[in-house]
């Protein structure tokens, strides 16, 4: 019976399990420290920990990560050039160095002012000594990506760096987050190269030939090979299979989930067995980006968050430590709270015991009182401001459904302390619900195209991927737009390694009232491949399918 290996590399642990899909049910679940300067050992680890007794029965092994995120968010992305055609984009861009050259698609697609090649040469000789890879970004290269292109194959003629264009991560407008997307993408291609070489090097040495996936942001499956090229599609990875594997947990189709790391408190909505995606894209730190993810709310609290003494008792930081239990002397945690009273016997409690101590006497209180009060901030963070802010628009029949390392602690223990009136759902397994999500993920793809008039011919221009073509009839620009959008969905979906695929087609016409009459504006239409369970917002109903991509 085949199985599938699903692995979680978080910010403090590294999570395995061995999942049957279909008993729909963990065989088995390990955890090991990550590894931050040499991912592969935590990985390795973390499998060492199963009873895998024949790595041929794994039929597919399935990751998420932070990796990306976490280089984003602490700038240890590589030294990228970006190459502007045309005008420049309203806003910072998080690149090393800037060349700006001649050119301009307008919005109909068509070329208004030509590429000027000693232009193209001479940026991309200024550029290549000094970064690790390049970025190409044209104002309306989603119209027309013909000039993006031919940058990129000037680089590509001169120089094996990674080079990324911003049509070929994104095909909405917005041409600063679109820029951002693509230096992004391309800063982490250095770092993804060396994660993937590791994951696939600690399998092998393990005996395990299964296909490897990694979740992306929006819960979906890519390949490592896809992942090679758009790394930035794994941001957000961890929370989005956090959802996923709460939803297999806990056996629910409703629910507010609340996954608590080391670092942060990740929640999201899931309703209807609906997995709702971000109208703008995940934001990062400061970046703005126009990758899908799944709609997500963070806090900065986490097992591993600061506590420290303020001027009336504790109060909570949003700084990560090293917990006094394991090794950190001086610090105290919410982690460190639940070892003294007991609740983690793993660790030592004779350091906490002492940072209680000095913290209490800094705010003139005993250490019981004072662990106390502690304990009594951390439910009153989870109740207000976590999830209060689901109070008014999430029915309150809608349960809470807790994952992650402490979920089977503080959430525990909010119905308890009566800081909430919510049902607390803490399912089994909680504490691997990221790995559990890696291994219950699938592959979804999605395309877009529009289909917009073309005045200037009488006539209508569709656009798709950077592509256009013009039509005289807007029934053959949309057919035409409807067909391509499903070709490329099925292809997109084929070459992420899946065999049964299911692609279908949404088309809404958008007019709008113009004096007494009608005015047609736009077609959009949405092309959606997908291959296993995972159900997007877009496939419940076609209404929910464009709001939340538009």
């Amino acid at each position: 019976m085949k199985k599938v290996l699903g692995i979680d590399t978080g910010g403090t642990f590294t999570d395995a399990v061995l999942w049957d899909p279909q008993a729909a049910a963990v065989l088995d679940k390990a955890k090991a420290p990550t590894t931050h300067d040499d991912l592969k050992i935590g990985i390795g680890a973390s499998i060492d920990g199963l009873e895998l007794a024949d790595p041929a029965v794994i039929d597919r092994v399935v990751l998420s990560t932070t990796l990306a995120t976490n280089a984003i968010v602490e700038g240890q992305g590589r030294p990228t050039g970006l190459i502007l055609i045309g005008g420049k984009p309203k806003g910072d861009v998080p690149a090393a160095a800037v060349e700006h050259i001649t050119g301009k698609i307008n919005i109909k697609g068509r070329e208004v002012m030509s590429l000027v090649p000693e232009e193209v040469t001479a940026a991309v000789a200024s550029l290549a000594p000094r970064v690790e890879a390049m970025a190409v970004s044209g104002m309306m290269s989603v119209r027309n990506s013909a000039q993006e292109l031919a940058v990129k194959a000037a680089v590509r003629a001169v120089s094996d760096m990674p080079v990324v264009c911003g049509h070929e991560l994104s095909t909405k407008l917005g041409y600063t987050d679109r820029t951002v997307t693509a230096v992004l993408n391309a800063s982490l291609i250095p770092i993804i190269a060396g994660f993937v070489t590791a994951v696939t090097r600690t399998l092998a040495d393990k005996a395990i030939a299964a296909p490897v996936f990694i979740v992306k942001g929006d819960g979906s499956l890519a390949s490592l090979d896809f992942i090679r090229e758009k790394p930035i599609e794994t941001i957000l990875s961890g929370p989005a299979a956090s959802i996923l594997g709460a939803l297999a947990l806990a056996g629910t189709a409703d629910g507010i989930v609340v996954d608590m790391g080391g670092t942060t408190t990740d929640t999201g909505v899931v309703q209807n067995n609906t997995l709702t995606l971000s109208p703008v894209g995940a934001k990062v730190g400061s970046w703005q980006t126009q990758v899908d993810s799944a709609k997500l709310a963070t806090y900065g609290l986490g097992g591993d968050t600061a506590i420290t003494p303020g001027m009336c008792g504790p109060k909570l930081t949003t700084h990560r430590v090293l917990p006094a239990c394991r090794g950190g002397a001086g610090n105290l945690t919410p982690t460190d709270l639940l070892c003294a009273r007991g609740q983690l016997d793993r660790w030592d409690a004779a350091p906490v015991q002492a940072a209680l101590q000095r913290q209490a006497e800094a705010c003139g209180m005993d250490a019981l009182a004072y662990a106390k009060r502690a304990e009594a901030l951390v439910l009153s963070t989870i109740a207000d401001p976590i999830l209060s802010v689901y109070e008014k628009d999430v029915p309150p029949e809608m349960p809470v459904v807790a994952t992650g390392a402490p979920a089977g602690t503080w959430y525990a223990a909010l119905a308890d302390a009566g800081k909430t009136d919510r049902r607390v759902m803490v399912p089994e397994h909680y504490e691997v619900a990221n790995a559990v999500g890696a291994a219950t993920a699938a592959v979804a793809e999605r395309v877009d195209a529009l289909v917009r008039p073309d005045e200037a011919n009488d006539g209508f221009a569709a656009y798709i991927d950077g592509d256009s073509a013009y039509f005289k009839v807007k029934t053959d620009a949309v057919a035409y737009a409807e067909a391509k959008a499903l070709d490329r969905v099925r292809a997109k979906a084929e070459r992420q390694g899946s065999a049964e695929i299911t692609a279908q087609v949404h088309s809404e016409e958008i007019t709008r009232k113009v004096g007494w009459r009608m005015v047609y504006v736009e077609t959009r239409v949405k092309a959606v491949a997908r291959a296993g369970h995972l159900k997007l917002a877009e496939e419940a109903q076609a209404p929910a399918f464009v709001k939340n991509f538009d």
